[in-house]
């Protein structure tokens, strides 16, 4: 499983480095989303995910604004997975937790080349209200 946490927060911390959260309060959430076939064997195995040229996979990780810093919560969501044409794929966001990392992740399909609109409400332990995070991103077969 520490591979799966070295993976995590590695695309986690690039999607940060590109401002790739969401803050409301005393909650952020950081989120990214990225081709299957990028994941290697093991970690695909442990997300439960299939590593296929059209899977994406959404990774949302919760936290809580604790003495200055921030400590991952766990989390609940809802979302979907839109084309630029309408079609929406509602997405199945499932608990995976690591030590102390809490995380929820999802596949979707995609074609090459597609621009998809990632919406989700992602309600942390202990927040009154769902955080909203949407996104536009355009994915690529490799």
């Amino acid at each position: 499983m520490r591979i799966l946490a070295a993976f995590v927060l590695t695309i986690l911390s690039l999607g940060a480095a590109a401002e790739q959260f969401v803050d409301a309060g005393e909650y952020r959430v950081h989120y990214a989303a990225i081709n299957t076939t990028a994941l290697t064997p093991e970690v695909a195995r442990q997300f439960g995910v299939r590593r296929t040229r059209n899977e994406i996979l959404l990774v949302l990780n919760a936290q809580q604004r604790v003495d200055g810093g921030y400590l991952p919560v766990p989390a609940t969501a809802t979302g979907t997975a839109t084309t630029l044409l309408g079609h929406v794929q509602k997405l199945d966001l499932r608990p995976v937790r690591e030590a102390d990392v809490h995380y929820l992740v999802a596949t979707f399909q995609t074609l090459d080349g597609e621009f998809m609109t990632i919406a989700a409400q992602v309600l942390p332990q202990g927040a009154n209200t769902p955080l909203p995070i949407k996104f536009r991103q355009q994915f690529y077969r490799d």
